[in-house]
């Protein structure tokens, strides 16, 4: 608000929007930056929800079973897609889905802390990677030895909150999705 012009400063003031902390007042900011950032956010929250959505079509072929879609009721479980190991083995299995409609020698992906830790502590893991091209989907499907070697550790007293990895590290891993 300090680098805002006096003019639209005073139209937050005079709404008592400039420096309450109230409920509403943070309801209104909240969704005031949520528009600035909105369309960008927007567009890569649909392309993260097709690639779950293909994770669950993959799935269900894979297990003959229906995968629960926990990416819907919370984003911070550290997973998107519950299913299992195997049609035979019914072991749950924790999945975290990463898509892009960015060509697999240009997209990238952000891993978080919590995904990472997640993935270490799930009895089995995967992360799928959809790369959602024109020339149809394709998927990578990863174990957690195969992202560990682009994981970073901590050093000293600093700690790594997320980290930033290209499709490509993992070009010869994609197969064509029917």
């Amino acid at each position: 608000l300090l680098q805002t012009p006096p003019s639209i400063r005073q139209v937050f003031v005079e709404a008592g929007l400039a420096y309450g902390d109230d409920e509403e007042t943070v309801r209104f900011w909240d969704a005031l930056s949520a528009r600035a950032r909105g369309v960008r956010d927007e567009v890569h929250s649909e392309i993260g929800r097709r690639g779950e959505r293909m994770t669950l079509q993959y799935e269900r072929i894979r297990t003959g079973v229906e995968p629960k879609w926990i990416a819907l009721e919370s984003s911070s479980d550290g997973y998107d897609v519950l299913s299992r190991v195997s049609m035979s083995d019914m072991r749950r299995m924790t999945i975290e889905v990463k898509a892009s409609e960015r060509g697999t020698g240009f997209a990238s992906f952000h891993l978080t802390r919590n995904e990472w830790e997640t993935a270490l502590t799930s009895i089995a893991h995967q992360f799928h990677l959809w790369a959602l091209n024109s020339s149809g989907p394709q998927l990578a499907v990863l174990t957690v030895d195969q992202m560990k070697v682009h994981v970073p550790g901590d050093a000293g007293t600093g700690l790594w909150e997320t980290l930033k990895v290209p499709f490509s590290a993992f070009s010869e891993c994609f197969l064509d999705f029917p």
